[in-house]
């Protein structure tokens, strides 16, 4: 065996100046860090001295690698020169591990685990491992960004140290500094094993780290860099609701297409398009778009069909949205379908929901030949949906039954988009749109569609009308002849048949708009249908009742006016749908009407506004939804007289710790404040007035509550400022090119929220003495505020100040900067 030779000490003593030469070439340059790392292992190379038991060499190599490494520890984040000296590291530990060395170097390499190499890292390591510790963020940062880039590379580590470095990684993951924890988590990801993949400890802390790290960037890590299994990937699924949009586009562009789509079940499949077809934000809408047409559509060998029976389309409600998305992003995908008569004769759902998508995708756009290409003629039409009717009534299998039903009903949905050019069509059609919607058991949906498809056939409304009661009289006189003696079956069936006749009875008013006459036919079925089903002992049979009997009267002021106290009723002395469905009448005719010409039934329009406030305290967080978007939309509209009170229940209602869990109301509430203050100067004086009063009522609310569960004092006093500032609102008026009053005029109401706020502060407890004091520094005044308001502020300060009301200093400093303030 050939003896190693020491190393020359010209090599070593040159290290000061050599290894701080490459650091300092490094860091100019943003390429060549692999060079600048073959010149590190060849300086390594020849500092290495095996026969030397004290190795003097590779000791001085390794201490003058960290003392130059030191030197960037403490750099601030994203400093380039310092993270171009991060990756020289990165890729001089995988040099070193001998990944490439042989590339580079063709001399004989030592085949001894313990080698020069394997040193070096685990020196590195342990040196890194300390910085875990550090008190400076800075250096942590660098230690775990270092260890993040070069863990990949690390080859065969020690297992205590291998163990070591998971526990000081597990530790960083909870770093109160988010960047940190970004890095700590690559780190950990990457040092998943295969049976920790499963469900491990790291796999867990990974999760929960994905799961509940306040920072998007460190969800992010994890949601890259964790390892993709059976028992991770149904919370990868879960970012598709991330609060953070680009996460959940991460999700859609990066994590999810390299994974088959079949590996997920239908209601995972469901769930991720569902999410992201609908979301909000329309660069996280295309990448799922762009996910189902490169990926999805890739591993389903390019053919849709194929891609659709993976869907559960009769029950999906989001599958004819992901269609849609998906022909407008790649319109040749239905420019290049053929529809044979083959197969229209043979239609299974997943090609009879491909056909209705791609005709409404011509419609949308309005494609003329696009349509004609593919829609059949309306005799056609016909006979496929009497064929298929047949199939139905013969199916003797409760499993196949729906799937006949579905085929049926993208049928009828298909001809909705026929105009029906020929008359024979038309009649034949007609006859047996009225043929079908006699069927006992034909769904809901099928009612609906067959309403449209009538409504289209007929000549005006007048012809609809007449239309559609023979149809409800055809109901009522050809019911099904029940076999049983029985008074219960009798009661069924009749109960069946009244249920029946008022949703056709729904679907007529809903597709009326002229106002009903006296002669008008709606008031037979009016008199024979509604108000005996409301009348009834049945609640589903007044539930219908009532929503059939709102149509009528969105159609009669007067009508409304009657039946005002019975909606009432309905909603105090009701429960569940029936008190939904009362709540949703008044709230209807209110918006149509107005509550001053509705209220005389039930005394003032006080009166009215105490019922709809009431239900939004109802414990069913649906009805109080329904109540908080209808009194919005009533003030949106400046349908109630005196809207300060009720526009102060819903500031109160919004930071309500109690209406937490209720996202359709904040919802709505969060779209509504800043759209009802900014629409008009009179509504941003509404807010200025209840300002300060909805503070104080919610000082004794949120004075426990943490930022986790809800908005605290100053959140709220934030934002109800910034929604009663007329600077915003002039803002908008200008890029709107609309003009408003005088800013000088309309900084009047503003500051009177500070003059109101300093005279509740003398008589408030102290908790809210304190959120009040607190609230006055965000109040953003300025030169055009009144003159004599500014004198009132000052006054009020003064003797604030002089009676020594606050005990606590945060308060008092309050106080002054707000006085100093005014002095300027």
């Amino acid at each position: 065996m050939p003896t190693k030779k020491s190393p020359s000490p010209d090599v070593i003593s040159s290290l000061r100046s050599v290894v701080p030469g490459i650091f300092d070439t490094a860091q100019r340059s943003g390429t060549g860090h692999r060079k600048h790392a073959v010149s590190l292992y060849k300086l390594q190379t020849q500092c290495h001295d095996a026969d030397t038991e004290e190795l003097t060499g590779e000791d001085a190599f390794n201490k003058e690698f960290i003392r130059n490494l030191n030197k960037i520890l403490g750099i601030k984040k994203r400093e380039a020169s310092a993270e171009k000296i991060v990756k020289l590291v990165a890729t001089f530990v995988q040099l070193t591990n001998g990944s490439d060395a042989d590339d580079v170097f063709s001399a004989e390499q030592d085949e001894e685990v313990d080698t020069a190499s394997s040193r070096f890292v685990e020196l590195l390591i342990r040196y890194l491992l300390q910085g875990f510790q550090a008190k400076e963020k800075l250096t942590r940062l660098r230690c775990c960004q270092i260890v993040a880039m070069s863990v990949t590379s690390l080859g065969e580590i020690d297992e205590e140290l291998y163990f070591e470095l998971v526990k000081r990684l597990s530790e960083r993951i909870r770093d109160k500094e988010a960047a940190i924890r970004v890095h700590a988590a690559i780190a950990l990801s990457k040092l998943q094993s295969g049976e920790d993949g499963d469900g491990g400890e790291v796999t867990e802390a990974l999760l929960g780290l994905m799961q509940n790290d306040p920072s998007a960037e460190v969800r992010r890590a994890v949601l890259l860099n964790i390892a993709k299994s059976p028992k991770t990937l149904p919370y990868v699924l879960e970012r598709a609701r991330d609060v953070d949009a680009t996460n959940r586009k991460c999700l859609f562009l990066k994590v999810m297409p390299p994974i088959d789509y079949r590996l997920l079940s239908i209601e995972d499949r469901e769930r991720l398009l569902a999410a992201g077809v609908n979301d909000r934000d329309a660069a996280v809408k295309r990448a799922c778009v762009r996910m189902i047409g490169e990926s999805w559509l890739t591993f389903a060998n390019q053919n849709l069909l194929e891609l659709t029976s993976s869907l559960d389309v009769v029950d999906s409600p989001a599958a004819n949205k992901v269609l849609q998305a998906l022909f407008a992003a790649y319109p040749e995908i239905p420019e290049n379908l053929q529809f044979d008569q083959e197969l229209w004769e043979s239609l299974t759902p997943e090609m009879a929901f491909i056909i209705r998508s791609t005709l409404e995708f011509f419609c949308e756009r309005k494609d003329a030949d696009g349509i004609d290409k593919h829609l059949p003629e309306a005799m056609q039409l016909a006979r496929l949906l009497e064929s298929f009717g047949a199939k139905l009534e013969a199916e003797q299998d409760d499993e196949l039954r729906p799937d006949i039903e579905f085929v049926i009903h993208q049928l009828l949905l298909i001809a909705k988009i026929s105009d029906f050019p020929d008359e024979m069509g038309r009649r034949e059609m007609l006859t047996l749109m009225r043929k079908m919607i006699l069927v006992p058991e034909i769904p809901e949906n099928n009612i609906e569609a067959i309403a449209d498809i009538i409504r289209k056939l007929s000549i005006n409304e007048q012809d609809f009308i007449r239309i559609m009661v023979e149809v409800v009289s055809d109901v009522r006189e050809l019911a099904p002849v029940v076999d049983s003696t029985s008074p219960e079956d009798i009661r069924l069936e009749a109960l069946l048949v009244s249920i029946k006749s008022l949703i056709i009875i729904k679907y007529i008013l809903q597709r009326c708009f002229d106002p009903l006459s006296e002669g008008s036919s709606i008031y037979g079925l009016l008199t024979e249908c509604v108000v005996p089903a409301v009348q009834s002992s049945e609640t589903v049979l007044q539930e219908y009742g009532i929503e059939c009997l709102a149509l009528c009267c969105l159609l009669d002021k007067s009508l409304a006016v009657d039946n005002v106290v019975l909606f009432a009723q309905a909603v105090k002395q009701g429960s569940g749908d029936l008190r939904s469905k009362g709540l949703a009448a008044l709230l209807d005719i209110a918006f149509m009407y107005g509550i001053a010409d509705l209220a005389v039934a039930l005394g003032e329009p006080a009166d009215f506004v105490s019922l709809l406030n009431a239900e939004l305290e109802n414990e069913d967080e649906r009805i109080q939804a329904m109540a908080g978007e209808g009194i919005a939309k009533l003030l949106y509209a400046h349908r109630i007289p005196e809207p300060a009170r009720v526009l102060e229940e819903l500031l109160v209602l919004y930071y309500h710790p109690a209406t937490s869990s209720n996202d359709a109301l904040r919802q709505c509430l969060t779209y509504f404040f800043p759209a009802f203050s900014y629409m008009s100067p009179d509504n941003q004086a509404v807010m200025q007035e209840v300002t300060v009063s909805a503070v104080c009522r919610l000082a004794g609310v949120l004075k426990q509550q943490s930022t986790e569960s809800g908005a605290t004092h100053g959140q709220a006093a934030q934002q109800m400022a910034t929604w009663s500032d007329p600077r915003i609102l002039d803002a908008i008026a200008a890029i709107n090119n609309s003009t408003g009053i005088r800013i000088s005029a309309r900084m009047s109401g503003y500051a009177n929220i500070a003059v109101e706020a300093l005279k509740r502060i003398f008589s408030e407890p102290p908790a809210t003495r304190k959120v009040l004091v607190q609230m006055l520094n965000k109040l953003a005044l300025d030169d055009n505020t009144p003159y004599i308001q500014l004198q009132q502020m000052f006054v009020l300060t003064r003797t604030l100040a002089q009676q020594q009301l606050f005990s606590d200093m945060i308060s008092r400093n309050a106080l002054v900067r707000f006085e100093t303030l005014l002095l300027k």
